[in-house]
């Protein structure tokens, strides 16, 4: 009887584990944010030493990083402005062109605003480039002040300053114009005189102011007004004369008449 039973015992266990090995396997599920979260507490616990004994440590899983591309940085196309090919001089100022380097030569034409000259020579001492004449035919000599030169200028020759010219006669004043105002009885008037006149050289050393045909005061260059009183006759008129004079003479001289009362 009790062979029996073990037998039938035997043969039940034995169709259980034939059961459970036939049997499929579950599915494996993929793994959430919960066991990612555990993953991360265990892993804590075992670097603080906390973990329970025994606890098995889950392997992280691995983590995706997304590859980012890196920026492209444009690069600006940088314009290149033409350099001339022979150097041209333009000015900020009309400026005289002459001669030679300064006032005491002849002016012979001029560099204005918006105006570009060819650039032919240099004299470095004295800030002047020698250009092609604007108004006329041959070179000429421009103050470098007012003046910006574009091109190589390396190679342009240095110039050698000419002669310095003999003064001319400068050129006579022109537009002789007075205010007047009578004081006195007659016969006997003091005149006062406001005079100006235009000058019209630019080589003069000064003027001369000529009342009654004599010299009675002599200006500096570039003065064109003076204010001055003289005595009159009633009724009989004083010649007033203004001339430009220089180391070489003086120009041919300019009047006027004033009359009191």
């Amino acid at each position: 009887m009790k062979k029996n039973i073990l037998f039938i015992l035997s043969a039940a266990l034995l169709f259980t584990i034939a059961c459970i090995l036939s049997a499929p396997a579950p599915p494996t599920e993929a793994p959430n944010v919960n066991s990612s979260i555990a993953t991360s507490v265990a892993l804590t616990l075992a670097a603080s030493g906390q973990a329970p004994p025994g606890a098995t440590i889950p392997t992280p899983l691995p983590t995706m990083t997304q590859s980012i591309p890196p920026t492209v940085t444009l690069t600006p196309t940088i314009a290149l402005t033409a350099t001339p090919s022979v150097p041209m001089a333009s000015v900020s100022v009309n400026t005289n062109c002459r001669t030679g380097p300064g006032k005491v030569y002849d002016y012979i034409g001029a560099l204005t605003i918006g105006e570009k000259a060819e650039v032919v020579g240099k004299h470095t001492s004295s800030n002047y480039w020698v250009i092609k004449n604007p108004n006329a035919n041959g070179n000429c000599w421009l103050w470098g002040y007012y003046a910006t030169v574009a091109g190589n200028t390396a190679n342009l020759q240095e110039y050698i300053v000419p002669p310095t010219p003999t003064p001319s006669i400068p050129i006579a004043p022109s537009n002789l114009a007075a205010a007047t105002a009578c004081a006195g009885v007659a016969p006997n008037f003091m005149i006062s005189v406001d005079l100006i006149w235009a000058d019209n050289s630019d080589n003069e050393t000064g003027f001369n102011l000529y009342i009654h045909g004599l010299i009675s005061s002599i200006y500096p260059a570039d003065q064109t007004q003076d204010a001055f009183d003289f005595p009159v006759g009633n009724g009989i008129p004083a010649d007033i004369g203004i001339s430009a004079y220089n180391g070489t003479g003086e120009s041919a001289v300019q009047t006027i008449q004033v009359v009191c009362p």
